[in-house]
């Protein structure tokens, strides 16, 4: 077998992001005369490609979608970067000690300047070069990474529902070798439930892993 070459998303997946970005929403809806959202409907509805989607789903009115956008992307720039999840920097470093700079990626809607703070405060400065923030949607960046090499696997470590739709989207655009591992923790930032009923539908690219920890054993199996 060809050795594979793997892709982190980080909100959710290497970063516990979920409670700072529910609460920047609940105080920005609060102003809007909204109540609180609860974190489970926030996780059962939260995906990362369509904005006016994600607020039409929570139930924020169309003539007011625009306005919280905009309010969001201004005030989420000042909010502090999440910390790494338990665990996680043991996880990268043993991923990429094994695959090496070449076969390891980020792949992440975040903008280019927060992935750099959070990245040099966390010592993970020598990955910069591997990030890839996708400003026309991941599932064109995941496509143009796995044709790079299309006999090799190009596994796409993920949270998000969304994560395996882009997934599917770039498959069905070319990547055949392209795979989604759908990421089971408490972290993660659609349900649990939710996640494996996508790979479930999908059983052809998706699979599941419980923790970062199975990631490790995942590449040390291939």
């Amino acid at each position: 077998m060809e050795l594979m070459r793997i892709a982190f998303d980080l909100d959710g997946t290497l970063y516990d992001s979920v409670a700072a970005v529910l609460e920047l929403d609940n105080d920005i809806f609060r102003r809007f005369g909204y109540l609180p959202i609860e974190r489970e409907f926030y996780k059962r509805n939260f995906q990362s490609h369509d904005w006016k989607k994600l607020y039409s789903d929570l139930g924020i009115r169309e003539a007011d979608i625009p306005a919280v956008i905009d309010l969001f992307k201004r005030e989420f720039d000042n909010v502090e970067p999440p910390r790494l999840i338990s665990g996680a920097r043991e996880v990268v470093d043993a991923v990429h000690q094994h695959v090496g700079d070449d076969r390891l990626y980020f792949v992440t809607n975040e903008p280019a300047h927060r992935v750099e703070k959070r990245f040099k405060r966390d010592g993970f400065e020598r990955h910069l070069q591997r990030v890839h923030s996708p400003f026309q949607g991941k599932a064109k960046e995941l496509h143009a990474l796995a044709v790079q090499q299309c006999h090799r696997p190009f596994v796409y470590i993920g949270d998000l529902v969304s994560d395996g739709e882009a997934c599917r989207a770039a498959r069905n655009n070319g990547a055949s070798n392209l795979r989604f591992y759908a990421i089971l923790h408490e972290y993660s930032m659609n349900l649990r439930e939710d996640l494996q009923y996508f790979v479930d539908a999908n059983p052809d690219f998706a699979k599941t892993v419980e923790c970062l920890e199975d990631v490790v054993k995942l590449v040390l199996h291939n």
